[in-house]
């Protein structure tokens, strides 16, 4: 998706949000910098998240905080963490079964996979709501992590079965700090239903806004996520999966990947364009050019398989 002007005033309002939350009050020469770059970047052609890897470094620069988000991003983990152990007792997987007991089960039927496998989805596209970019002013204690009013836009759920029963190895593009607790629920429940499918769980390759870096997941409540995927660190320095911008090592796993699952909006707007039948983008749509690109709310969720998704 190219950046269109709302895209490139949203980088510019990120930068006054992030230098508020930081409590950066003399910001003329940050601000300036930034105007320069983006005004560069208009004739380009650029994605939104290719835009903003200038912007943002920028802003290190010139505060000198090589990832400004870090503390946030520890407690975001915190944070989520809390939220997924009250979702599970309140919103427990569709088994009679303890949750804690699930990996036990050896013959599970066609009707409790994809109850189970839907639950997950499910489960991991709240992580989703978790956001200090496009939202700009994102706070834990006014996020809605309702599950049982879930909406979806569009929900391809069934090719996505589908597609899991024939494959070996799944490469999961990550996407923000504290999404990793949603997402290890459905990590979780992917290595139950299919326990030979190899799970590789990509995240970025630098700090960038609150997007995961392997160094987050030092977290001590993150690290149980290794239990049910291969940690890789993409190289990518973007909020959102540019292949170009990926190391030599998730460039071979993306491009021998039966299945790939990418999280959240920036995943989306790098990649919807690929007439690929092993993508699958879910996220939650959380502006109006996104809104408008996708002819789906704001707000509402989004699970699109890319060979027969929206064309936009």
């Amino acid at each position: 998706m190219i950046a269109q002007s709302a895209c490139f005033d949203c980088l510019q309002r990120q930068i006054h949000s992030l230098c508020s939350l930081l409590q950066i009050h003399d910001n003329t020469h940050i601000t300036q910098k930034i105007c320069t770059i983006l005004e560069s970047a208009k004739s380009q052609s650029l994605m939104p998240p290719q835009i903003a890897i200038d912007v943002y470094e920028s802003f290190r620069q010139s505060t000198n905080l090589d990832d400004p988000f870090y503390e946030i991003k520890q407690e975001s983990i915190t944070q989520a963490h809390t939220i997924v152990q009250n979702l599970l007792r309140t919103c427990p997987p569709p088994f009679s079964q303890d949750s804690q007991n699930i990996e036990s089960m050896h013959d599970i039927n066609a009707d409790s996979t994809s109850a189970y496998l839907d639950w997950a989805v499910r489960m991991a596209i709240l992580g989703n709501v978790i956001d200090y970019g496009s939202q700009h002013s994102f706070d834990f204690k006014s996020a809605n992590f309702d599950f049982k009013n879930l909406v979806f836009a569009h929900y391809d759920i069934q090719a996505f079965q589908e597609k899991l029963t024939h494959s070996r190895t799944l490469l999961y593009l990550a996407d923000n700090a504290g999404e990793n607790i949603f997402d290890e629920i459905l990590l979780r429940a992917l290595k139950t239903l299919y326990p030979h499918l190899h799970i590789y769980y990509a995240v970025r390759g630098e700090p960038i806004i609150n997007d995961l870096t392997l160094k987050d997941l030092f977290h001590p409540l993150a690290q149980n996520i290794q239990k049910y995927c291969t940690l890789l660190d993409s190289g990518v320095r973007s909020p959102g999966f540019v292949y170009e911008d990926s190391n030599a090592q998730t460039q071979t796993i993306y491009n021998n990947a039966d299945v790939i699952l990418a999280k959240g909006m920036g995943n989306f707007e790098c990649l919807h364009t690929q007439n690929d039948e092993r993508l699958f983008l879910l996220f939650k749509v959380k502006c109006d050019v996104v809104a408008a690109c996708c002819g789906a709310p704001k707000g509402e969720m989004m699970f699109i398989h890319c060979k027969k998704g929206v064309v936009c």
